[in-house]
């Protein structure tokens, strides 16, 4: 029931025709101090950047990058419909799509390496990892080629995730349970150990508080993927 409550929030905050102003999720230059990351813009706003500004914008039409100098309006009128059916995929709590393996390019996630769901633990990372309910955690990985057993170890206690060839994403063993502010080392052949610290937030409403909750708790893996699954455009002055 409260999956379904959450992805029938998120159709309605994807679908629907109001926009929210914009959240700013990267911002580089001189002005990146009057729009820091997680800065909630007015729909209404008129952004003036300066010669070497770079924002990064994110609303339910997706992410669109701007850069100085300008003056910019803070929402688009353009169309993003791939971008937002996309984010819709990855934010749902119960999409298990799968994507094959792939290179990366400037920093951020492509297609083929991306998690299919942005609430996926990647095994191949670490750092801090929002979740919104604790007993559902998946993990994922890039590649299904071979079986692999996962080691998680945390809290005062152990087990292990057994991916069969060919699948990608599991669930995390109930044996180690998942607490807000908990940290974890998950081991697998081939790979170099990760740590996870998993912190609990509110199943957000809309695409901009989701974005707004992972910079102010630093899951910075998951903004990555949000960002780069709903790129849309550019915009120079």
């Amino acid at each position: 029931m409260a999956r379904a409550l959450a992805a029938a929030a998120l159709a309605a905050a994807l679908g629907g025709t109001a926009l929210a102003g914009p959240v700013v999720v990267r911002a580089v230059g001189p002005s990146a101090k009057a729009y820091p990351a997680g800065k909630k813009l007015a729909d209404s706003a008129q952004l003036v950047l300066k010669p070497g500004d770079t924002l990064v914008l994110l609303d339910a039409r997706g992410t669109r990058t701007i850069s100085g100098p300008g003056t910019f309006a803070a929402v688009s009128t353009g169309t993003r419909a791939g971008a937002t059916q996309t984010a819709s995929q990855i934010l749902r709590t119960n999409s298990t799509s799968e994507r094959r393996g792939g290179a990366v390019r400037g920093g951020l996630p492509t297609m083929d390496t991306r998690s299919p769901n942005l609430w996926f633990v990647d095994l191949s990372k670490s750092g801090t990892m929002c979740v919104a309910d604790p007993q559902t955690v998946r993990v994922w990985r890039m590649s299904g080629d071979k079986a692999a057993d996962v080691k998680v170890s945390g809290a005062g206690a152990s087990g292990t995730i057994s991916l069969p060839a060919g699948a990608t994403v599991a669930e995390w063993p109930k044996s180690v349970p998942v607490t807000d502010g908990g940290e974890y080392t998950i081991t697998m052949e081939g790979m170099a150990p990760s740590t996870i610290r998993f912190v609990t937030v509110p199943m957000p409403s809309n695409i901009e508080d989701t974005a707004s909750q992972l910079i102010a708790k630093g899951c910075n893996t998951q903004l990555d993927l949000l960002i780069a699954t709903t790129s849309a455009g550019s915009n120079s002055g």
